[in-house]
């Protein structure tokens, strides 16, 4: 009887996941935009991960497309995504930073982006347009 209950209950998941789009096991979907905003015709090297996932990484071309992912809260808390940015010759001059981290407490919007500038990091979110600085370039030798 216990196996059938528990066989129940996932199906019944899965059944309101498939018709009604909602997953109750997913928190709420967060978006990262990235953009290159460096000057000089730089091109930007984005790589992000968390503890589970590696997002593999990414070249951004000046004036290009944005680079672009979501991801879900833990419905238990501590979702945490860091990414490291770089620029310059052989992408030597980087910054690493944590890009999303999860906060039921003070929820932060939906919307992260992140500017690369010749000056660092610069961040808004839907809750606060204005861009601000937020992480310098470190230079690794």
């Amino acid at each position: 009887m216990k196996n059938i209950s528990i066989f129940l209950f996932v199906f019944t998941l899965c059944i309101i996941d498939n018709v009604y789009g909602v997953n109750l096991l997913k928190g709420e979907k967060s978006t990262l935009y990235f953009r290159n905003g460096l000057s000089y015709k730089k091109w930007l090297k984005v790589h992000c991960k968390s503890g589970n996932d590696d997002m593999g990484t990414h070249y951004l071309k000046p004036g290009g497309i944005d680079y672009q992912f979501s991801v879900y809260d833990n419905v238990f808390g501590g979702t945490l995504i860091w990414c490291t940015l770089s620029k310059g010759p052989d992408y030597k001059v980087s910054s690493r930073f944590d890009a999303y981290k999860q906060n039921n407490d003070n929820p932060n919007g939906i919307s992260y982006n992140y500017v690369a500038k010749d000056d660092g990091i610069y961040h808004s979110n839907l809750v606060e347009f204005k861009l601000h600085k937020k992480f310098d370039w470190n230079r690794r030798y």
